[in-house]
């Protein structure tokens, strides 16, 4: 009769590669987040140029934010190769792309339902209630679409992805209101792609470090 070992095998095999390398990460998220940013700008562009407001222009940002979520996931999965945290780059980016259009379509539903004639009613504290719960749920939408990815790739506790990306995303994203007080429908194209993308990049800088230091830590052994 053979006899069996009796030291107990490991529970979790350890995860080969290193952690995530925090300036690699920065750049490639930024680059990613920056340049994807420019096409809802676009967006908003043609939109204008062509006169569209309502459905018409909301579904188009709907598409635009698809292309900005993919160009952000691939930057994120190109940054994760090699590390504890590498992710398969077709799921990771389709999934980005999907959230972000989500995003995108709960975000312009606000100034969608003004071009329709139906403004949102802030005297109302139902509507503040509303406004909050789709904020939350924008806030959510890449991270949790992100979360089971990342889980399948064996990161260690892979939900805390969630409430790390909703408090960078929370910060980051009011960089996207930096250009209002310097353009309006008079500002040359040039000139309105640069202010874009100045808060494009600080948001995107904003949202890299933040998560980037958090996935760290969760790839540290």
């Amino acid at each position: 009769m053979s006899l069996r070992s009796e030291t107990p095998a490991p529970a979790v095999a350890e995860r080969a590669g290193t952690p995530v390398r925090l300036g690699r990460w920065t750049a490639l998220v930024v680059a990613g987040e920056g340049v994807g940013f420019l096409i809802p700008v676009t967006g908003f562009w043609i939109a204008s140029a062509l006169g569209l407001d309502g459905w018409a222009a909301w579904g188009l940002l709907v598409v635009a934010g698809a292309g900005e979520g993919a160009l952000l996931g691939l930057g994120q999965s190109l940054a994760l190769r090699g590390t504890r945290a590498a992710v398969r780059v077709g799921r990771w980016v389709a999934a980005t792309a999907v959230a972000a259009s989500v995003a995108w379509s709960i975000g312009m539903l606000p100034p969608t339902l003004a071009d329709l004639g139906s403004p949102l009613d802030f005297t109302a504290p139902a509507t503040w209630v509303a406004v909050g719960a789709g904020g939350l749920v924008l806030l959510a939408t890449i991270p949790v679409a992100q979360w089971p990815v990342l889980r399948a790739s064996g990161v260690p506790r892979a939900w805390r992805w969630v409430p790390l990306n909703m408090a960078a995303w929370l910060v980051g994203l009011g960089f996207t209101f930096l250009p209002s007080p310097f353009i309006d429908e008079s500002t040359p194209a040039a000139q309105l792609f640069a202010w874009f993308a100045l808060g494009g990049v600080l948001m995107a800088l904003t949202v890299a470090l933040v998560t980037g230091w958090g996935l760290r830590g969760m790839t540290r052994r």
